[in-house]
């Protein structure tokens, strides 16, 4: 018998569960219940909420924007959250000791290239107005700047215990979330969250304020995902994404099944900066030479959404279908061998082909190799761990790899910069592509404060990315969860949030166990 009010939920072992370096899906849950940002989002909607920030306004043509911090939010260990310690937490993040690559999250503020050069100790945009405000100058105008502050990495951390001892402090996060560290991170095993008694409990992004109705949320860590799904058929663990193999077996389990759209775009990279695929003409013609409906219909059972273009449905109304002369097109493998001759490539192409191992994309990335045999190109299989595949694609990827992107807010800026933008090259732009009408093209989208008019110039920023290519996008997000009905009831309308996670903050646990 399990502990009635304690959840137990997949997740594979993180990077971090530090805000500062939380860069990927599974820290990025931890961090979701362990640190509350000044801006969060609705669950169901992506709408951008008050948080830890009461209220905020732009100012100076949106180059400046001003946050007014609630009274009464406190850190793990007691002490109240003031506005230094944002200006702490965020030149910690900048700083480039600290090497994260989450640092470019904050390249809009004046004075990063400073600190993050190693010029400077602090940015010289940032300034806290007495306890409760922040005043926050650009480098130029940026419309969409709200939503930077509901990104996790800029979430407030305690100086005094960060400096005490920066190592343990990784295992032993203290934040402002509704949940906190029930003991330290046991890496390769779990992560132990239980309630934070003196949470402020006004997050206005979710029911209750954002307490939370569970008193503990155990992260059980795997390596392989059919492992976490046997064990949730068995009984021991609460909530788990399903493997592509088994969604058959999995939608037979009636309401313990849930499938849901989230803001995630499954795409292939290839390295624009290493010959043959510097060449346009490359990029587009592996782009013909894959059936990617053919994957969605043969390996997802027709469940994924198709690509129409790199910016997933739930960013907002710049989402748009049938926009890309490529996407659009039906697999062409005649048309593909035309433009690898055009540009002189000589085959057949034997191509290095990177992924992480474990979560069940062997079944898809099998059938693109198959399909890219027929253009004579040949893909060397390489999956790696988790980590090493990150550190792969960070110290510059030879080959061609899978990744997916997932919002960390509702914002077209929060794809196309990060995936695309020249200042994003090695961090989370690992094609690394380069292009300057683009970058142009992009900031001046963020410089627009009318949203109309922004809206078009994001448009046209995305046309450019699909006519370069420098991605394949092969799908939109949905997420496939089993979860145990029998012993929890999912409050709100969601049981998965737009970014593909579960609303563990809507959960109760019932009052019977039933097994």
């Amino acid at each position: 018998m399990k502990e009635n009010n304690v959840i137990s939920v997949f997740m594979g072992e993180p990077t971090s569960i530090d805000p500062c370096f939380g860069s990927e899906h599974d820290g990025a849950l931890v961090l979701r219940f362990l640190s509350d940002p000044l801006i969060d989002f609705t669950p169901d909607t992506g709408q951008a909420k008050p948080a830890a920030a009461q209220s905020w306004i732009l100012e100076e043509e949106g180059c400046v924007i001003r946050l007014f911090l609630r009274k009464g939010v406190r850190f793990h260990h007691g002490r109240e959250v003031v506005a230094d310690d944002y200006i702490y937490s965020w030149n910690r993040l900048a700083k480039p000791s600290q090497n994260s690559e989450l640092a470019y999250h904050l390249s809009i503020i004046k004075g990063f290239e400073e600190i993050h050069s190693g010029v400077a100790d602090h940015m010289s945009g940032l300034e806290a107005i007495g306890p409760y405000e922040l005043l926050v100058r650009l480098t130029e105008p940026f419309a969409e700047v709200p939503a930077l502050f509901g990104h996790h990495c800029t979430a407030a951390v305690p100086r005094e215990l960060v400096e005490q001892d920066p190592k343990k402090f990784r295992d032993n996060v203290v934040s402002t979330g509704p949940y906190m560290l029930a003991e330290p991170w046991v890496h390769n095993s779990y992560v132990r969250l239980k309630r934070f008694d003196d949470y402020y409990a006004a997050n206005e992004a979710f029911i209750d304020g954002g307490r939370g109705y569970l008193d503990e949320i155990e992260f059980r860590i795997y390596e392989d995902l059919d492992d976490a799904y046997s064990d949730w058929k068995e009984g021991k663990l609460d909530i788990t994404k399903v493997p592509p193999k088994s969604l058959d077996e999995a939608m037979s389990f009636g309401d313990c099944f849930r499938s849901t759209p989230c803001a995630l775009m499954q795409y292939i990279g290839f390295p624009n900066d290493l010959p043959p695929f510097d060449n346009v003409l490359v990029r587009q013609a592996i782009a013909l030479g894959i059936d990617r409906q053919n994957i969605i219909d043969n390996v997802f059972a027709g469940t994924r959404p198709l690509a129409t273009g790199v910016l997933p449905p739930m960013v907002g109304s710049e989402f748009r279908t049938n926009i890309s002369d490529i996407l659009s097109q039906e697999t062409n493998v005649d048309r593909a061998r035309e433009l690898l001759k055009q540009a002189g490539v000589s085959l057949p192409l034997k191509v290095p082909f990177y992924y992480n191992a474990g979560l069940g994309h062997e079944t898809w990335v099998r059938e693109v190799k198959h399909q890219l045999n027929n253009l004579n190109i040949e893909l060397e299989l390489r999956p790696l761990p988790w980590g090493q595949f990150l550190d792969k694609l960070q110290s510059g990827i030879d080959g061609m790899f899978r990744m997916t992107w997932a919002i960390d807010c509702p914002s077209p800026d929060n794809v196309l910069f990060p995936l695309f933008h020249s200042n994003s090259i090695g961090m989370d732009n690992f094609s690394s592509f380069n292009n300057a009408i683009f970058d142009n093209t992009l900031m001046e989208a963020r410089a627009m404060l009318d949203i109309d008019q922004r809206k078009l110039k994001y448009q046209e920023a995305e046309n450019i990315i699909l006519e370069q290519m420098p991605i394949l996008p092969l799908w939109y997000g949905i997420q496939y969860h089993v979860v145990a009905k029998d012993r929890f009831e999912f409050t709100g309308n969601r049981v998965v949030d737009i970014f593909g996670e579960p609303v563990l903050r809507h959960v109760k646990a019932k009052a019977t166990i039933t097994k």
